[in-house]
């Protein structure tokens, strides 16, 4: 078994406390995703788990092993970085197979395990290669091959396609979707970026200031979300708030003009203030010259 539980977690730098007790539980074999603003926690979290940032307080465990207090090493986890961390005197099969040998496995076992983590991620022709004659995206399948070589029970992402250019990440997201479908092995996803999360992750963690704020299916997140932050985050281009209060039968938004909005949700009494938030595409112009939207 390969579920990650987290309990209670905190994460201290002196007296600075920036993870907050945190709680989670992910599945055997699911895809999950940290998001949220810079400096929200989650690479500090992903490297918790991964041992790399030792725990203040609270329990880690990977299937039913209390790894808290574990070396990387022996907590079952391999570990994607942004930068390829690739030898460049090497060939592509030599980092690939490069853990594998420095834990002593036997040369016939080494090759086996790169040459079926080649095919998995089409690297094939490229094995007798350097880092130096492939193109970004190329190194970062022999980086995740490296991964997939040591049999993790879990996979970790730290932004692995962040510097990648636009066409290669969305080739990327495939890439590592496909992945995850072929091995179905659990994997941990650190993000900034909205689409891939939205695309590749079963389950979403949504972090802000060291707090998991919620945690759900995509678009459990995008049609229900639990408050104004996720709702403002989640979602490209964002949603719009405006200032209303509640009426007989709906909302009041003096911004949207006299109308009563239904609304879809139980509200407070008559008169309470509220925030209404709008997704862009539930605009639309009003015909005529009213300069006026249709909700």
């Amino acid at each position: 078994m390969s579920d990650v539980t987290l309990r209670k977690l905190v994460k201290r730098y002196g007296e600075v406390e920036v993870i907050h007790g945190v709680d989670l539980d992910i599945a055997d074999g699911e895809f999950v995703v940290f998001v949220g603003p810079s400096g929200c926690g989650k690479s500090t979290l992903l490297r918790m788990i991964a041992g790399l940032e030792e725990t203040s307080s609270g329990e880690i465990r990977i299937g039913e092993t209390d790894v808290t207090r574990a070396d990387p090493a022996d907590r079952g986890v391999a570990m994607v970085f942004q930068t390829y961390a690739l030898y460049p005197h090497m060939s592509v099969e030599e980092n690939m197979g490069f853990g594998l040998k420095m834990t002593g496995h036997a040369k016939s076992e080494i090759k086996e395990k790169v040459r079926e983590a080649s095919r998995i991620l089409k690297l094939d022709d490229y094995l007798a290669r350097k880092p130096k004659a492939l193109s970004g995206g190329q190194r970062q399948r022999v980086a995740i091959g490296r991964a997939i070589v040591r049999g993790p029970e879990v996979f970790l992402f730290d932004e692995p396609l962040s510097n990648l250019d636009a066409e290669l990440r969305v080739d990327m997201r495939v890439e590592i979707a496909r992945l995850h479908k072929e091995i179905g092995a659990t994997m941990i996803y650190v993000t900034h970026d909205q689409v891939e999360a939205m695309t590749l992750a079963d389950k979403i963690v949504v972090l802000r200031g060291g707090n998991i704020e919620q945690v759900g299916a995509p678009m459990d997140l995008y049609r229900d979300p639990d408050n104004r932050f996720v709702a403002g985050f989640i979602g490209s281009p964002a949603m719009n708030f405006v200032g209303g209060s509640v009426a007989e039968g709906g909302v009041l938004a003096p911004g949207l003009g006299a109308q009563t909005l239904p609304s879809g949700v139980a509200l407070p009494a008559p008169g309470a203030e509220v925030i209404v938030g709008i997704r862009p595409q539930h605009l639309t112009l009003a015909p005529g010259d009213s300069h006026l939207v249709d909700l």
